[in-house]
């Protein structure tokens, strides 16, 4: 995994009571964020099939106890209900347009995202049923990749339905798309 702040948070917090173990090719990468207790330089396939073949040789199994306490913690983490948001709010929330937009299109749409807190709640509250549908930079946090994807998804799929759920500064970046699209896009836009 990247150590990048979609997956660390504050980095003061990440994963305080963890060993943390990073293979990685270039050595100057290795704890450049995250402080990490076991590092490994070297190719991460080969890395990690020779873990695998110590693991294989010594077959140690955690403990019922161990292994009790941790599916007790993940089923708090699960009753925590961390999506939850105000849904009786006057004002209209972002996650709930989503939702809609979910509704709307029975989880039919190409959904495209740049980065912001937008691509979390398209990732968390449209429910992909349908593979290749979530079009997005993934980790690689670039703004402005929504419309012009969203674009070329209208290209390519003429037929189907294409929205971008973007933000203000995301779109943009790349606003003048458009001009060049046309003004007949059927592409749908959602800023949040």
């Amino acid at each position: 995994m990247r150590f990048d702040d979609r997956v660390t948070g504050k980095l003061a917090e990440f994963c305080p009571h963890a060993t943390i173990v990073h293979i990685d090719i270039d050595p100057a990468s290795i704890s450049k964020t995250v402080k990490v207790d076991v590092p490994i330089v070297g190719d991460v396939k080969l890395v990690l099939k020779q873990m695998l073949s110590v693991l294989k040789e010594h077959k140690k199994k955690p403990s019922k106890k161990a292994l009790s306490a941790w599916w007790s913690r993940i089923e708090q983490w699960r009753e925590a209900n961390c999506l939850e948001f105000d849904r009786d709010s006057e004002v209209i929330k972002p996650q709930a347009v989503v939702e809609q937009l979910y509704q709307v299109t029975k989880g039919d749409a190409y959904i495209t995202s740049d980065v912001g807190q937008h691509q979390m709640f398209a990732a968390q509250f449209y429910h992909f049923d349908k593979p290749r549908r979530w079009i997005n930079s993934g980790g690689l946090g670039t703004m402005g990749f929504g419309l012009p994807a969203a674009i070329g998804v209208k290209l390519a799929h003429p037929e189907a339905d294409v929205a971008c759920i973007t933000g203000e500064a995301s779109i943009q970046m790349c606003i003048q798309e458009l001009l060049i699209f046309g003004k007949d896009t059927k592409v749908k836009k959602f800023l949040t």
